[in-house]
Protein backbone atom coordinates (compact mmCIF):
# COMPACT_ATOMS: atom_id res chain seq x y z
CA UNK A 1 0.00 0.00 0.00
CA UNK A 2 1.48 3.64 -1.11
CA UNK A 3 2.58 5.79 1.73
CA UNK A 4 1.43 9.69 1.91
CA UNK A 5 5.41 10.27 1.60
CA UNK A 6 5.71 7.90 -0.90
CA UNK A 7 2.75 9.56 -2.83
CA UNK A 8 3.64 13.65 -1.74
CA UNK A 9 6.97 12.93 -1.24
CA UNK A 10 6.61 14.73 2.41
CA UNK A 11 5.86 13.61 5.54
CA UNK A 12 2.73 14.59 7.65
CA UNK A 13 3.22 16.20 10.98
CA UNK A 14 2.19 14.53 14.07
CA UNK A 15 0.88 16.03 17.39
CA UNK A 16 -0.51 15.06 20.27
CA UNK A 17 -2.92 17.84 20.36
CA UNK A 18 -4.12 20.22 17.75
CA UNK A 19 -2.65 23.69 17.44
CA UNK A 20 -4.67 26.43 17.06
CA UNK A 21 -7.44 26.69 13.98
CA UNK A 22 -6.81 29.61 12.53
CA UNK A 23 -2.73 29.68 12.94
CA UNK A 24 -2.79 26.41 11.37
CA UNK A 25 -5.23 27.05 8.40
CA UNK A 26 -4.82 24.96 5.54
CA UNK A 27 -2.21 22.66 7.25
CA UNK A 28 -2.79 18.54 7.62
CA UNK A 29 -1.49 16.67 10.51
CA UNK A 30 -2.26 13.46 12.03
CA UNK A 31 -3.36 13.44 16.08
CA UNK A 32 -1.70 11.21 17.55
CA UNK A 33 -4.13 11.31 20.42
CA UNK A 34 -7.27 11.15 18.86
CA UNK A 35 -5.71 8.61 16.12
CA UNK A 36 -6.92 10.73 13.24
CA UNK A 37 -5.81 13.19 10.29
CA UNK A 38 -6.89 17.11 11.14
CA UNK A 39 -7.11 19.99 8.37
CA UNK A 40 -8.18 23.42 9.62
CA UNK A 41 -9.94 25.45 6.95
CA UNK A 42 -11.57 28.85 6.90
CA UNK A 43 -15.59 29.33 6.66
CA UNK A 44 -18.07 31.87 6.19
CA UNK A 45 -17.75 35.08 8.67
CA UNK A 46 -20.32 34.20 11.48
CA UNK A 47 -21.34 36.42 14.48
CA UNK A 48 -20.77 34.82 18.69
CA UNK A 49 -21.97 36.27 21.99
CA UNK A 50 -20.04 38.61 23.80
CA UNK A 51 -20.13 39.63 27.10
CA UNK A 52 -22.90 41.47 28.05
CA UNK A 53 -23.22 45.28 29.01
CA UNK A 54 -23.54 46.33 32.99
CA UNK A 55 -26.86 48.01 32.29
CA UNK A 56 -29.24 47.54 29.07
CA UNK A 57 -29.63 50.79 26.86
CA UNK A 58 -29.96 51.78 23.40
CA UNK A 59 -29.22 54.84 20.95
CA UNK A 60 -25.14 55.44 22.22
CA UNK A 61 -22.76 55.63 20.18
CA UNK A 62 -19.72 53.41 19.97
CA UNK A 63 -16.21 53.36 18.57
CA UNK A 64 -12.84 51.23 18.87
CA UNK A 65 -12.18 47.71 18.02
CA UNK A 66 -13.67 44.42 19.00
CA UNK A 67 -11.19 44.06 22.11
CA UNK A 68 -11.32 47.27 22.82
CA UNK A 69 -14.06 49.23 22.04
CA UNK A 70 -16.38 52.04 24.05
CA UNK A 71 -19.92 52.93 24.06
CA UNK A 72 -21.45 55.94 25.16
CA UNK A 73 -24.90 57.72 26.30
CA UNK A 74 -28.02 56.37 25.50
CA UNK A 75 -31.44 55.59 27.29
CA UNK A 76 -31.17 52.92 29.61
CA UNK A 77 -34.34 52.29 29.40
CA UNK A 78 -34.57 55.97 31.43
CA UNK A 79 -33.56 58.29 32.19
CA UNK A 80 -31.38 59.13 29.20
CA UNK A 81 -27.61 58.23 30.40
CA UNK A 82 -23.96 60.02 30.95
CA UNK A 83 -22.51 56.70 31.47
CA UNK A 84 -19.77 55.20 29.22
CA UNK A 85 -18.48 51.92 29.26
CA UNK A 86 -15.48 50.10 28.29
CA UNK A 87 -14.89 46.83 26.45
CA UNK A 88 -11.81 44.45 26.71
CA UNK A 89 -12.82 41.98 24.26
CA UNK A 90 -14.03 39.60 27.48
CA UNK A 91 -16.13 42.09 29.78
CA UNK A 92 -17.50 45.42 29.94
CA UNK A 93 -16.38 47.93 32.98
CA UNK A 94 -18.73 51.27 33.46
CA UNK A 95 -15.75 53.73 33.15
CA UNK A 96 -15.63 56.57 35.52
CA UNK A 97 -15.15 59.31 33.02
CA UNK A 98 -18.77 60.27 31.95
CA UNK A 99 -20.32 62.68 29.04
CA UNK A 100 -20.84 66.47 30.41
CA UNK A 101 -24.09 66.03 28.79
CA UNK A 102 -26.42 62.87 28.80
CA UNK A 103 -27.97 62.10 25.95
CA UNK A 104 -29.00 59.67 23.38
CA UNK A 105 -29.58 59.79 19.36
CA UNK A 106 -26.21 61.20 19.54
CA UNK A 107 -23.04 60.30 16.66
CA UNK A 108 -19.21 59.74 16.81
CA UNK A 109 -15.88 59.21 15.08
CA UNK A 110 -16.95 55.23 13.78
CA UNK A 111 -13.28 54.33 13.02
CA UNK A 112 -11.74 56.28 16.45
CA UNK A 113 -9.87 54.01 18.98
CA UNK A 114 -11.08 53.16 22.30
CA UNK A 115 -8.53 55.80 23.67
CA UNK A 116 -9.32 58.91 21.15
CA UNK A 117 -12.46 59.67 19.81
CA UNK A 118 -15.09 62.36 19.75
CA UNK A 119 -19.01 62.45 20.05
CA UNK A 120 -21.96 65.07 19.05
CA UNK A 121 -25.41 66.01 18.69
CA UNK A 122 -28.40 63.88 20.05
CA UNK A 123 -31.14 64.96 21.83
CA UNK A 124 -31.69 65.96 26.21
CA UNK A 125 -33.35 63.78 28.46
CA UNK A 126 -36.94 64.58 27.63
CA UNK A 127 -36.38 64.03 24.08
CA UNK A 128 -37.72 67.65 23.29
CA UNK A 129 -35.53 68.73 21.66
CA UNK A 130 -31.65 68.35 20.08
CA UNK A 131 -28.43 69.20 21.16
CA UNK A 132 -25.35 70.70 18.96
CA UNK A 133 -23.09 69.77 22.06
CA UNK A 134 -19.17 67.84 21.09
CA UNK A 135 -16.75 66.36 23.62
CA UNK A 136 -13.85 65.05 22.79
CA UNK A 137 -12.48 62.01 24.55
CA UNK A 138 -8.87 61.67 25.86
CA UNK A 139 -9.09 57.65 27.10
CA UNK A 140 -10.23 58.57 30.82
CA UNK A 141 -12.30 61.68 30.10
CA UNK A 142 -14.72 64.12 28.12
CA UNK A 143 -13.56 67.32 27.40
CA UNK A 144 -16.54 70.05 25.77
CA UNK A 145 -14.84 71.33 22.16
CA UNK A 146 -17.05 73.83 19.99
CA UNK A 147 -20.24 72.51 19.14
CA UNK A 148 -21.42 71.40 15.58
CA UNK A 149 -22.79 74.53 13.22
CA UNK A 150 -26.20 72.74 13.27
CA UNK A 151 -27.95 71.52 16.51
CA UNK A 152 -29.04 67.81 15.38
CA UNK A 153 -29.99 64.47 16.32
CA UNK A 154 -30.79 61.13 14.84
CA UNK A 155 -27.34 62.06 12.92
CA UNK A 156 -24.69 59.50 12.03
CA UNK A 157 -20.80 60.05 12.34
CA UNK A 158 -17.11 59.12 10.96
CA UNK A 159 -13.75 59.23 11.99
CA UNK A 160 -10.56 58.00 13.12
CA UNK A 161 -9.47 60.07 15.71
CA UNK A 162 -10.59 62.91 18.45
CA UNK A 163 -9.09 65.41 15.44
CA UNK A 164 -10.90 64.46 12.58
CA UNK A 165 -14.54 63.33 12.16
CA UNK A 166 -17.38 63.53 10.27
CA UNK A 167 -20.81 64.46 11.41
CA UNK A 168 -23.88 63.70 8.05
CA UNK A 169 -27.37 63.88 8.27
CA UNK A 170 -30.36 64.48 10.81
CA UNK A 171 -33.57 63.37 11.87
CA UNK A 172 -35.43 66.68 13.67
CA UNK A 173 -36.67 68.72 12.58
CA UNK A 174 -38.57 66.59 9.68
CA UNK A 175 -37.72 66.05 7.04
CA UNK A 176 -35.05 64.70 7.12
CA UNK A 177 -31.98 66.54 6.76
CA UNK A 178 -28.34 65.72 4.30
CA UNK A 179 -26.20 68.37 6.34
CA UNK A 180 -22.30 67.27 6.38
CA UNK A 181 -19.58 68.97 8.60
CA UNK A 182 -15.95 68.17 9.61
CA UNK A 183 -14.50 68.51 12.27
CA UNK A 184 -10.48 69.33 11.97
CA UNK A 185 -9.84 69.19 15.89
CA UNK A 186 -10.96 72.80 16.79
CA UNK A 187 -13.54 73.97 14.98
CA UNK A 188 -16.77 72.60 12.68
CA UNK A 189 -17.07 73.19 9.09
CA UNK A 190 -20.33 72.79 6.78
CA UNK A 191 -19.11 70.87 3.63
CA UNK A 192 -20.91 69.52 0.99
CA UNK A 193 -24.32 68.25 1.84
CA UNK A 194 -25.46 64.05 1.24
CA UNK A 195 -27.26 63.76 -1.92
CA UNK A 196 -30.21 61.93 -0.05
CA UNK A 197 -31.21 63.54 3.37
CA UNK A 198 -31.85 60.72 5.79
CA UNK A 199 -31.48 59.98 9.60
CA UNK A 200 -30.56 56.80 11.77
CA UNK A 201 -27.49 55.68 8.90
CA UNK A 202 -25.31 53.38 9.37
CA UNK A 203 -21.70 54.71 8.79
CA UNK A 204 -18.10 53.68 9.21
CA UNK A 205 -14.80 55.34 8.18
CA UNK A 206 -12.86 58.28 8.12
CA UNK A 207 -13.08 61.88 7.55
CA UNK A 208 -11.65 61.68 4.23
CA UNK A 209 -13.48 58.30 3.28
CA UNK A 210 -16.75 57.21 4.89
CA UNK A 211 -19.45 55.18 4.06
CA UNK A 212 -23.37 56.42 4.86
CA UNK A 213 -25.66 53.57 4.35
CA UNK A 214 -29.71 53.13 4.42
CA UNK A 215 -31.35 55.54 6.74
CA UNK A 216 -34.66 56.93 7.54
CA UNK A 217 -36.78 59.65 5.50
CA UNK A 218 -40.07 57.37 4.89
CA UNK A 219 -39.68 55.04 4.30
CA UNK A 220 -36.73 53.58 4.88
CA UNK A 221 -33.92 54.03 2.45
CA UNK A 222 -31.81 51.23 1.00
CA UNK A 223 -29.31 54.36 -0.45
CA UNK A 224 -25.62 54.26 -0.16
CA UNK A 225 -22.97 57.20 -0.55
CA UNK A 226 -19.41 57.13 0.07
CA UNK A 227 -17.53 60.41 0.77
CA UNK A 228 -13.96 60.81 -0.67
CA UNK A 229 -13.07 64.44 1.42
CA UNK A 230 -14.95 66.49 -1.08
CA UNK A 231 -17.79 65.17 -1.81
CA UNK A 232 -20.74 62.21 -1.55
CA UNK A 233 -21.15 59.99 -4.42
CA UNK A 234 -23.85 57.02 -5.13
CA UNK A 235 -22.77 53.52 -5.18
CA UNK A 236 -24.87 50.54 -5.51
CA UNK A 237 -27.69 50.23 -2.31
CA UNK A 238 -27.75 48.14 0.19
CA UNK A 239 -30.04 44.61 -0.17
CA UNK A 240 -32.73 44.86 2.49
CA UNK A 241 -33.78 48.95 3.36
CA UNK A 242 -33.75 50.26 6.74
CA UNK A 243 -32.65 52.27 9.76
CA UNK A 244 -31.02 52.83 13.33
CA UNK A 245 -28.44 50.48 12.54
CA UNK A 246 -24.77 49.73 12.85
CA UNK A 247 -21.50 50.07 10.63
CA UNK A 248 -18.07 48.86 10.49
CA UNK A 249 -14.98 49.15 8.03
CA UNK A 250 -14.15 50.99 5.38
CA UNK A 251 -15.35 52.46 2.07
CA UNK A 252 -13.68 49.44 0.09
CA UNK A 253 -14.34 46.82 2.66
CA UNK A 254 -17.79 47.23 5.05
CA UNK A 255 -20.37 45.40 7.31
CA UNK A 256 -23.99 46.83 7.88
CA UNK A 257 -25.45 45.20 10.98
CA UNK A 258 -29.00 45.01 12.23
CA UNK A 259 -31.43 47.67 12.04
CA UNK A 260 -34.84 48.81 12.05
CA UNK A 261 -38.02 48.25 9.40
CA UNK A 262 -41.14 47.44 11.33
CA UNK A 263 -38.80 45.73 14.07
CA UNK A 264 -35.32 45.07 14.84
CA UNK A 265 -34.14 43.03 12.70
CA UNK A 266 -30.85 40.69 12.59
CA UNK A 267 -29.90 41.14 9.03
CA UNK A 268 -26.29 41.58 8.15
CA UNK A 269 -24.30 42.62 4.82
CA UNK A 270 -21.16 42.98 3.71
CA UNK A 271 -19.82 45.04 1.19
CA UNK A 272 -16.63 44.33 -1.13
CA UNK A 273 -16.14 47.61 -2.97
CA UNK A 274 -18.40 47.04 -5.31
CA UNK A 275 -21.40 45.29 -4.19
CA UNK A 276 -23.28 44.13 -1.17
CA UNK A 277 -23.96 40.77 -0.13
CA UNK A 278 -26.40 39.34 2.94
CA UNK A 279 -24.13 37.22 5.25
CA UNK A 280 -24.86 35.47 8.79
CA UNK A 281 -27.47 37.10 10.43
CA UNK A 282 -26.71 38.56 14.27
CA UNK A 283 -27.84 35.78 16.53
CA UNK A 284 -30.72 38.53 18.42
CA UNK A 285 -32.72 41.19 16.22
CA UNK A 286 -30.97 44.26 16.81
CA UNK A 287 -31.33 47.88 16.26
CA UNK A 288 -29.97 51.21 17.55
CA UNK A 289 -26.67 49.47 19.39
CA UNK A 290 -23.12 50.89 19.17
CA UNK A 291 -21.12 49.40 16.94
CA UNK A 292 -17.07 49.20 16.81
CA UNK A 293 -14.54 47.45 14.53
CA UNK A 294 -13.81 46.14 11.25
CA UNK A 295 -15.51 44.45 8.14
CA UNK A 296 -13.71 41.19 9.75
CA UNK A 297 -13.57 41.82 13.05
CA UNK A 298 -16.62 43.76 14.16
CA UNK A 299 -19.05 44.65 17.43
CA UNK A 300 -22.61 45.64 17.91
CA UNK A 301 -23.68 46.02 21.32
CA UNK A 302 -25.99 47.68 23.62
CA UNK A 303 -28.99 48.35 21.48
CA UNK A 304 -32.89 47.39 21.21
CA UNK A 305 -34.01 44.12 20.54
CA UNK A 306 -37.99 44.18 22.32
CA UNK A 307 -36.82 46.17 25.07
CA UNK A 308 -33.25 48.02 26.06
CA UNK A 309 -31.10 45.68 26.16
CA UNK A 310 -27.00 44.70 27.79
CA UNK A 311 -26.54 42.09 24.48
CA UNK A 312 -22.89 42.19 22.73
CA UNK A 313 -22.65 40.51 19.50
CA UNK A 314 -19.04 39.73 17.96
CA UNK A 315 -18.33 39.07 14.04
CA UNK A 316 -15.31 37.03 13.13
CA UNK A 317 -14.80 36.42 9.18
CA UNK A 318 -13.69 34.20 8.64
CA UNK A 319 -14.57 31.83 10.97
CA UNK A 320 -11.34 28.64 11.37
CA UNK A 321 -12.29 25.19 12.29
CA UNK A 322 -10.44 22.10 12.41
CA UNK A 323 -12.02 19.19 10.92
CA UNK A 324 -11.36 15.39 10.99
CA UNK A 325 -10.03 14.06 7.62
CA UNK A 326 -11.51 10.85 6.44
CA UNK A 327 -9.24 8.10 4.80
CA UNK A 328 -10.52 5.40 2.85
Amino acid sequence: MATYKGIQGYTVQKLSSDPTASEAEGQLWYNSTSGAFKISVAGAGAWSSGGAAPVASRQGTGFGTQTAALVTGGNSPSPTTNRTVLYNGTAWTVSPGTLNTARFALAGSSNAPQTAGIVFGGTNTDNSGTTANSESWNGSAWTETNNLNTSRKQLAGAGDSSTAALAMGSGTPAPAKAYTESWNGTCWTEVNDLNSGRANMGVSGTSTAAMCAGGSDTPDQSVVETWDGTSWSEVNDINTARNRMGGAGTTTANLIMGGWTTASVAVTESYDGTSWTEVADLGTALSEAGAAGTSSLALYSQGYATAESAITEEWNDPVYSIKTVTVS
